[in-house]
């Protein structure tokens, strides 16, 4: 497996769509409900639109990885969380600073 991932830095390049907008932490929007990126195993997730409606965020349906920059869905976000929690998130590189 590969130890390290690159930043997720645009979604909608060449659609003609904006970027989503990144909302609240997760973790104060929904505590009790902890959630872990699927893609680099973050803990550190914050509210997002979703791609297709990038000017809106609606609750916590979709989440934004503030370590990768990919975005998934609430959902698997906490069953990730559940049933493949890690410490030690992969590596990301490519991240604007």
């Amino acid at each position: 497996m590969d130890n390290q991932i690159e930043y997720k830095v645009t979604y909608n390049e060449g659609r003609g769509l904006p970027e989503p907008k990144w909302g609240l932490p997760v973790s104060q929007l929904s505590p009790g409900y902890p959630v872990q990126c699927p893609t680099c195993g973050s803990h550190s997730m914050r509210a997002s639109a979703h791609p297709d409606d990038p000017e809106e965020i609606i609750g916590v349906d979709t989440v934004r990885c503030v370590d990768c920059g990919h975005i998934t869905d609430f959902y698997e976000a906490y069953k990730q969380y559940q049933f493949h929690y890690t410490d030690t998130p992969l590596l990301v590189v490519g991240r604007p600073q």
